[in-house]
């Protein structure tokens, strides 16, 4: 694996989660589920937190929006210095995961979230694609962290 695919993952990522929250925004409404499976709707909510709600009550976004800014910031710096194509692969996702609700947060006030997965009572926070980038990225990371340190790009 090569930086070019890192590098196309850390620019499809936040213009594939942007393009599906506009388009979650266009077409659904706050409250109002769309079911598409028994388990999983499209429900429109905006998080004025960080991850799944924390600090939603907070008054001002900015410190959300600086402390996430210098944590991807210093992950993309990584990404350039690092030659293991997994951490590269896996450190796009995040930075893209990042950018992507980072961008949605500095135009909006908050994260645009819709997709709502439940099952017998359980109910986890509605989250977006930036989120499952973000999510997967850091157990991709943990998994090669845990791995031979002698893959390097070719």
């Amino acid at each position: 694996m090569n930086r070019l695919l890192g590098a196309t993952a850390f620019l499809a990522v936040p213009a594939l989660d942007l393009g599906t929250k506009a388009w979650a925004r266009s077409r659904l409404h706050e409250a109002q589920p769309l079911e598409l499976l028994p388990f999983f709707d499209l429900t429109l909510s905006f998080n004025r937190g960080v991850s799944f709600g924390l600090f939603g009550t907070a008054s001002s976004a900015w410190p959300v929006i600086v402390i996430t800014a210098a944590i991807t910031v210093a992950l993309a710096f990584w990404f350039c210095r690092t030659t293991r194509s997994g951490e590269q692969l896996a450190l796009a996702l995040i930075v893209g995961g990042a950018l992507g609700n980072l961008i949605d947060r500095v135009h909006r006030g908050a994260v645009t979230d819709f997709l709502d997965f439940h099952a017998a009572g359980w109910h986890w926070p509605a989250f977006n694609l930036a989120d499952t980038a973000i999510v997967c990225g850091a157990v991709w990371l943990l998994w090669h962290s845990l791995s031979p340190r002698n893959e390097t790009s070719t």
